[in-house]
């Protein structure tokens, strides 16, 4: 099919009076879930189905659009092709790895949409692209992904917009052109309590510590040099398994409470032990007996209101 010119000036996601081409999905495999890299992997069946002249039919130019093309990462093979009452169907076998730009500031209680976005590899070609009437999208019942839990997929019908004519005659009253598309979203969870432990034991080591330094009074000086040491590798360990932007939500805000809290207790201690027990005993006692409850209710309060 030859490319042609169109824009839609109402915001209509399909161009009128063409063949439809209606598109659905069967996601086999979800994989190499990198917060690092902002990707993902995915392997699915789609299936199209054409109700126009089949000597034109797009579905051989069909791509996933937000897919990275490097060598064979990104794999679109037709595997059968048949006519139906409807027209003409097809069936692909996909496999692509797909950008996607996390979101992390909540991690690790976030929640993440797999965006998947299917159109033609030439952006100016004319097609009436819509979603299937049975099955849009189907997950595999056996697939699990280790740590995130699967919700309902959805699929729809959307458009890219081209904010340049891409070096084609404009076209007179269109001022953004539209590709367009099929998205499909697989929302899936974080199971939050699996990573607390791993990701976070430093923190909690620290807090044990800083604890035990109110309780001991000989070798206070190590552990909270120790406390110090477990909650900045801590940070250290999360960095380099995560990008910096989550690093601006929960965890740095976390870090902060706990570099406070140690603060907290080098500086309560050094003023009950060196400066208020010289003027009066009895108050300092009171002071140092609400020392370790303070520090601990504080912490725990601080770090419930940041939880997303």
């Amino acid at each position: 099919m030859a490319p042609i010119d169109w824009g839609q000036q109402k915001g209509d996601v399909r161009p009128p009076q063409l063949p439809e081409l209606r598109v659905g999905a069967y996601i086999t495999n979800i994989s190499s879930i990198d917060l690092i890299d902002d990707r993902f992997s995915v392997e699915m069946l789609l299936w199209t189905e054409w109700d126009g002249d089949p000597p034109l039919n797009p579905s051989d130019d069909l791509r996933i659009l937000n897919g990275i093309y490097d060598g064979d990462i990104q794999r679109f093979e037709r595997v059968s092709r048949r006519s139906i009452p409807t027209g003409n169907w097809s069936l692909y076998r996909v496999r692509s790895e797909v950008v996607k730009r996390w979101r992390l500031q909540r991690y690790p209680f976030d929640d993440q949409i797999l965006h998947v976005q299917i159109g033609l590899d030439d952006p100016l070609q004319q097609v009436n692209l819509d979603v299937t009437a049975r099955e849009g999208v189907v997950v595999t019942p056996g697939l699990l992904l280790p740590g995130w839990t699967l919700k309902e997929p959805s699929v729809y019908a959307s458009s890219i917009s081209l904010m340049s004519d891409l070096g084609r005659e404009p076209v007179a009253g269109v001022v953004i052109r539209r590709q367009p598309t099929i998205s499909v979203d697989l929302p899936i969870q974080r199971r939050s309590l699996l990573f607390v432990a791993p990701d976070f034991l430093g923190y909690m080591l620290a807090v044990a510590l800083c604890c035990m330094s109110l309780l001991i009074t000989h070798s206070r000086d190590d552990l909270i040099l120790a406390a110090v040491v477990s909650a900045g590798g801590n940070y250290v360990f999360i960095a380099e398994k995560l990008p910096v932007s989550a690093m601006t939500g929960f965890i740095g805000n976390l870090q902060l409470i706990i570099f406070l809290g140690i603060l907290y207790v080098v500086a309560a201690d050094e003023l009950i032990d060196n400066h208020l027990s010289l003027y009066n005993q009895r108050f300092s006692r009171l002071l140092r007996i609400m020392l370790l409850p303070s520090y601990v209710g504080i912490t725990l309060l601080a770090t419930a209101l940041i939880i997303p």
